[in-house]
């Protein structure tokens, strides 16, 4: 039988309905905030501490509660609350999978106060169904969950946000960028706000911002290396190879293996996945489609091969007596001879 896959679900399109909803303050009683990404999570608990209530409403009608610290009786008690010179009390609990005896919330999940907006931030994890309290809230809570993007995801949703932020990010740039950033949204937000606020009239983000304003050299970024070697551009790759080996700290060993085996991993997924733009998975790959097309799959899983070898020469194994920069300058030209072997 055929392992089912698991369905990827579209959290930032998620994440823009629901703020559309709250935006036209349609407000639900419940709202359950749960799974493993935070950025949207942080995103959407700022609305609820900031954007329902005036500023003197909060004092009274805005109560921020934590499940490590609270009582079950407090967050009943909180939430029972007719509020003061507003039309809505604001109840955020955080830290909710901390909260002890949640069961004991169940008489309240069943008949929430009508003018109470409970909040319950649940991040970090996603609630059990098996739990007896799930039940009852999620029949009456608006849930979201913020699921943490994989690592294929992360270039498209650089472009996606910059297209949000009304600028353009080029495919090639927003692999730079999630290589360099990972897959922190938070970190990845920072960074891109940072160029924003230095070029607030950019309407296509550039290398040269990056370099300025981020600190990620395009001259010199191992990010770029793979494609280097790929492209058999033998000038750049002496130049870099010269700055990492006087520059250890700009790129390290198990970080540039890494990126090599990304590179290679996704050239070789190409050879399997059609390309059709229409699906997200082959979408991910576009960068690399270019790539695969060069060379022939045995190729490639001779590259994949050379880099097994020299992970386990990385870690001490196999190896005699060579630092981290002479493994770097015998892999990258074993590399090269390998896809250029006429030089």
């Amino acid at each position: 039988m055929a392992k089912a896959t698991k369905e990827k679900v579209d959290t930032l399109g998620e994440f823009n309905r629901l703020m559309a909803v709250l935006k036209s303050r349609q407000y639900k009683n419940i709202y359950l905030l749960e799974g493993e990404e935070p950025y949207y999570i942080d995103l959407l608990l700022d609305y609820f501490d900031n954007q329902i209530l005036d500023a003197d409403q909060k004092d009274f009608n805005l109560i921020t509660l934590y499940g490590k610290d609270s009582e079950w009786s407090e967050v009943v008690n909180a939430c029972s609350r007719f509020p003061m010179f507003a039309e809505h009390t604001i109840v955020i609990l955080r830290e909710a999978a901390q909260l002890r005896q949640p069961d004991q919330l169940i008489p309240y999940f069943e008949q929430p106060s009508a003018s109470t907006i409970l909040v319950i931030d649940y991040r970090g994890k996603e609630t059990n169904s098996k739990d007896k309290w799930v039940k009852p809230l999620k029949e009456k809570a608006v849930i979201f969950k913020s699921n943490r993007l994989a690592e294929d995801d992360i270039p498209a949703w650089i472009q996606q946000y910059g297209a949000m932020q009304q600028y353009k990010v080029s495919a090639e740039l927003a692999e730079m960028l999630a290589g360099y950033l990972g897959n922190d949204l938070q970190k990845i937000t920072n960074e891109l706000e940072k160029v924003k606020i230095n070029e607030p009239n950019m309407a296509e983000l550039t290398a040269e911002m990056i370099e300025r304003y981020v600190g990620i050299s395009r001259e010199y970024n191992y990010m770029d290396l793979p494609k280097m070697i790929f492209t058999n551009d033998k000038v750049r790759i002496s130049r870099m190879l010269t700055y990492f080996v006087a520059n250890p700290k700009s790129a390290p060993l198990p970080a540039l293996m890494a990126t090599f085996y990304t590179f290679a991993d996704r050239t070789y997924r190409c050879y399997s996945v059609p390309d059709d733009y229409n699906n997200p998975e082959s979408r991910a790959l576009y960068y690399y489609r270019s790539y695969s097309r060069m060379f022939s799959v045995t190729t490639i899983h001779k590259f994949i091969a050379l880099l097994n070898e020299f992970a386990l020469k990385a870690v001490g194994i196999n190896i005699s007596n060579k630092d981290d920069s002479e493994l770097l300058k015998e892999l990258v030209g074993k590399l090269n001879a390998l896809l250029y072997p006429q030089g």
